[in-house]
């Protein structure tokens, strides 16, 4: 995922900046054949009802105004959530309200899966920047309306149903959990271990070596010593203070 900074400063609500907290994040889709996210962002210097980002399946992300900046992109959750666009595929053509005929389910397929895992990252990184909860502070537009704090829409579901995209918004919300958790995971790099003094960094061989002559350090019923690093280093630090209060 990129994101781009694009910002709208020729909009009044740009200009303006009425600050928001941001307690939810709202799901769009533009509701028009278009993937590209750069003319959603050059139209936006002159819209009244535009979301914080939009973006296209490659994983670009066009940021338009300041994440807690109040917009008009949803109804009454405007004064406490952040918007963000999915761009829609170039096969559909809508017939009648949010209904649509598609040319090439496929490419269109593809379009979808990419905006959708694009929303998905950037939805993990807005919860963990803003200290969500992805599983409650995550709605979609359509659910912002059913709940009476949204206009009467119906995306991105609509989009996802009549294509047979399989996508739910249940889902989205255990997909950004889970990239969430991933990223967590990944951030905590494992810890090293030792199964012998040869192993450990140099600064710490002759004091493990002490300790494992004293019997404080022992190996397991394979020989091996099994010590992570900051087990090493507490241990080291222990014998170390012991050593100076003898002195003393």
């Amino acid at each position: 995922m990129q994101i781009i900074p694009a910002f709208v400063t020729q909009n009044p609500l740009y200009q303006q900046y009425t600050r928001i907290p941001v307690r939810k994040l709202v799901l769009h889709s533009v509701g028009c054949p278009q993937p590209s996210a750069a003319v959603f962002a050059r139209q936006w210097q002159t819209a009244r009802y535009f979301a914080h980002a939009v973006l296209q399946a490659d994983g670009t992300v066009y940021q338009v105004v300041p994440w807690d900046c109040r917009l008009m992109h949803v109804g009454a959750a405007n004064a406490y959530s952040i918007g963000v666009e999915m761009t829609e595929p170039d096969c559909i053509r809508y017939t009648s309200g949010a209904t649509f005929v598609c040319s090439d389910r496929a490419r269109a397929l593809a379009q979808v899966t990419g905006t959708y895992n694009t929303a998905v990252a950037l939805f993990a990184w807005l919860c963990q920047r803003f200290g969500l909860d992805p599983n409650k502070d995550i709605i979609s537009h359509a659910e912002a309306s059913a709940a009476g704090i949204g206009t009467d829409h119906v995306d991105p579901e609509h989009l996802w149903r009549q294509l047979g995209a399989g996508y739910t918004m249940d889902g989205f919300r255990r997909d950004v959990a889970e990239a969430m958790a991933k990223e967590d995971r990944e951030e905590v790099p494992d810890m090293p271990r030792y199964d012998s003094v040869a192993e450990m960094p140099q600064w710490a061989r002759a004091d493990a070596q002490r300790l494992i002559d004293r019997g404080a350090l022992q190996g397991n019923t394979d020989g091996k010593l099994d010590v992570s690093e900051d087990m090493l280093r507490t241990m080291i630090v222990c014998q170390r203070m012991v050593d100076e209060q003898k002195e003393t």
